[in-house]
């Protein structure tokens, strides 16, 4: 009898002991974030054509590696990169940066004539926007940059129209919650789809 209360007792002791342990190690659930479209009230003018008639096609839009994860990155001190555990991008930063993009253009240039890469009308479209995005994260002092490298092609011919490098930054406080990260982010993407939607009405007006 006294063995088996014993037993019990330890069976007992031991199994707390495992949610104490269990309990210690909870991680906090992850929260997930979106890039965000910028408002449709900030178009650009309209031009003096109105509406474009181009057909605008976005892609392939490329990432430089670091950015292949579904953690939000951030930039510590030096070269160290911290990848947050709990904090977390809803879907591929890749395809969400894209159909952003798409969607701002949409907005500026007053068109819903804009594919992504790859579709089934891609056939019809006039102008091809590529993208290569070499940074896109925030420091952890509070600066959020986006650095990228876009070019412009003429669908039929391939003809290389325009192609630049892009680097813009904003600065949010050191101590910004992600939500502020992401929507710092989303503003540069805003700045990026206004120099592209600028960029393509050039080339039309040649």
């Amino acid at each position: 009898m006294l063995t088996s209360l014993t037993r019990l007792l330890m069976l007992l002791m031991l199994t707390a002991t495992v949610l104490i342990l269990n309990s210690c190690g909870t991680t906090p659930p992850s929260k997930f974030y979106m890039l965000e479209p910028m408002a449709s009230t900030a178009a650009m003018p309209a031009s003096a054509g109105g509406k474009t008639a181009a057909h605008i096609g976005i892609g392939p839009v490329r990432f430089a590696g670091y950015l292949d994860t579904n953690r939000i990155v951030t930039r510590q001190e030096g070269t160290e990169i911290k990848l947050s555990e709990t904090h977390r991008w809803a879907e591929s930063l890749n395809d969400n940066f894209a159909r952003i993009l798409a969607q701002n253009l949409s907005i500026l240039m007053a068109t819903d004539k804009v594919s992504l890469y790859p579709s089934r009308n891609w056939s019809e479209i006039d102008y091809q926007i590529l993208v290569n995005v070499w940074q896109l994260d925030a420091s952890n002092k509070g600066k959020v940059t986006l650095v990228a490298n876009w070019s412009i092609r003429d669908k039929d011919d391939a003809e290389l129209l325009t192609m630049k490098k892009s680097a813009y930054s904003t600065n949010v406080e050191s101590t910004a919650s992600y939500n502020d990260i992401v929507r710092a982010l989303s503003k540069t993407v805003e700045s990026l789809s206004r120099e592209i939607a600028e960029a393509v009405e050039s080339v039309q007006a040649h």
